[in-house]
């Protein structure tokens, strides 16, 4: 399950990815397995046809997979760079759904970005990190400014 960071809250040992497509672009576009093709599918109903090129599902063209969305290219970067957080801010609904659902990864954003078919997060702070499994429970530790530690 992902752990879920907000302002304040990320460890100084972790690092904060803010620029999603250029971090995609420059590191983990050169990391792509199998793992990858399905959350293309998902997220931007393209086919990976290589590590460097997917079927557009506009044209059905081969495009250069800097071509993906924003969405797309942060669930991937969650998925392949599990010692970073990513800002989930560019991040629509059918990219939050996959985020959501990622074995492992860390997320970041000033306030609640949440997929609805959210079952189960960490939610990291200064003390620690503890589980939440309730979309209301995680809205309200997002909303709290002043809550940034878990416990």
């Amino acid at each position: 399950m992902i752990t879920v960071y907000k302002k304040g809250t990320v460890p100084k040992s972790l690092e904060l990815v803010a620029l999603n497509d250029l971090f995609f672009n420059k590191s983990t576009a050169l990391r792509l397995d199998g793992r990858a093709a399905e959350i293309i599918r998902r997220i931007d109903h393209s086919e990976l046809l290589s590590p460097f090129q997917i079927r557009s599902r506009f044209d059905g063209m081969a495009l250069n997979i800097d071509k993906l969305s924003t969405g797309c290219k942060t669930a991937l970067n969650v998925l392949y760079n599990q010692d970073k957080v990513f800002d989930i801010r560019e991040c629509g609904d059918n990219a939050l759904d996959v985020i959501y659902a990622l074995p492992c990864g860390n997320v970041y954003c000033d306030y609640p970005l949440i997929s609805f078919e959210m079952e189960k997060v960490k939610i990291g702070g200064k003390k620690g990190v503890r589980e939440i499994d309730s979309y209301e429970e995680l809205k309200a530790w997002w909303a709290n400014e002043n809550e940034t530690d878990p416990v």
